[in-house]
């Protein structure tokens, strides 16, 4: 699937094989795709106004890009974004994918906790046709971080409610079991080789690792489950090795055996799309040590402290900052390859798109439109 960036639908354009869009040229191609809108916890009333003041409309850009790319999935942790969508798209529409916060969390429509929705999977059936779901979902940890036996019967009660079931939270570093010995194989394949279930996808950081084990450890004992269409999804490309969002880390995704490689689309002030894992750039780049340190703002409907997102720059500005790699466990004093931790650069949602339409082992991308402000 390719997915245009979220200011395409103030353009009109006539249906043909390549488009244009602010310049940049988009090519249709024959794959499979993730499309997901994520949004943070604030109502969603602040989200519209927030896309009101940028004279923009999410159900209208997915709408309208529809008509031009094939999308296979949406996904969003917020049930009234469905029910805004639901019909619109015709018979061979997209999927929906429900996204599960912390359990804690209150989902703004029902105003119900994500936990209390997770007993209620054929509410859930009537407006999704999957779940994306944290680990500890389905396996969760002890405060000494060893898992606590048995495990959860979501994955089983999900496939009974006609559900299919991706899991998010996978990195070499960082919430592996004791259990597991440090060996992330064993985390992978306790998702898929169980011989209770298998989850159908996992979203990882480090895609080499996620590939190698089912390519090469799963399904090979006599109670493996057998499992299909199994994708391995990069998280802001191979960000645990490079910089996320930048050309080196989606390069090592592809290499690593990446099923589907992902771009979180932000927009310069421009209106140039682009890659970058936070739409704040002083949580993806080092441009807190330059001069465009003092257009830091604050936006509430982004982030209650103050931010330099990426539309106070353009796109030129953009290009030449020093991206940084995620650490996770930096208050450990844990860090992701120091010798390439400033390595890559961003890159253009056209450049991205291009990527993955040169490459022969891809079956898709996974194209994510933000309002929030992660941290890591």
């Amino acid at each position: 699937v390719i997915s245009l960036s979220i200011s395409f639908f103030k353009h009109q354009f006539r249906r043909k094989q390549e488009k244009t869009v602010l310049g940049l040229s988009f090519y249709r191609f024959s794959t499979q795709g993730w499309f997901t809108i994520d949004f943070s916890l604030r109502d969603l009333n602040d989200h519209d106004a927030f896309f009101e003041q940028q004279n923009l409309s999410m159900s209208k850009f997915l709408i309208s890009a529809s008509r031009i790319v094939s999308i296979n999935y949406i996904s969003s942790p917020e049930v009234n974004f469905f029910t805004k969508i639901s019909g619109r798209f015709g018979r061979n529409g997209p999927l929906f994918v429900f996204q599960f916060l912390r359990k804690e969390d209150i989902e703004p429509t029902t105003n119900q906790t994500y936990g209390s929705i997770l007993s209620n999977l054929t509410f859930v059936k009537t407006f999704a046709s999957g779940i994306l779901v944290p680990k500890s979902y389905i396996l969760p940890l002890d405060d000494k971080q060893y898992l606590v036996p048995p495990p959860k019967s979501l994955v089983q009660d999900a496939h009974k409610a006609g559900l299919q079931v991706y899991v998010s939270g996978f990195a070499n570093d960082i919430d592996i079991a004791h259990d597991y010995s440090s060996d992330p194989v064993s985390e992978y394949l306790s998702f898929v080789d169980n011989g209770n279930f298998s989850v159908d996808g996992v979203l990882s950081d480090f895609p080499l690792t996620a590939s190698s084990s089912i390519d090469c450890f799963s399904h090979l004992g006599q109670n493996a489950i057998k499992q299909v269409n199994f994708l391995v999804i990069s998280k802001n490309g191979a960000s645990g090795d490079y910089p996320g969002c930048t050309d080196l880390a989606y390069d090592k995704a592809i290499k690593d055996g990446a099923d589907v490689i992902d771009c979180s689309v932000q927009m310069s002030s421009d209106g140039v799309p682009f890659c970058s894992r936070s739409i704040d750039l002083s949580n993806s780049t080092m441009i807190s040590q330059t001069p465009f340190a003092q257009r830091s703002t604050l936006v509430p409907e982004i982030s209650s402290s103050g931010g330099i997102y990426t539309f106070s720059l353009t796109w030129a500005e953009i290009r030449n900052l020093t991206p940084a790699i995620g650490n996770p466990y930096r208050s450990y004093t844990m860090f992701r390859n120091p010798n390439k931790k400033n390595s890559g650069k961003l890159i253009l949602l056209s450049e991205f798109l291009n990527l993955a339409k040169n490459s022969t082992s891809l079956s898709g991308v996974l194209i994510s439109v933000e309002v929030s402000s992660p941290k890591e």
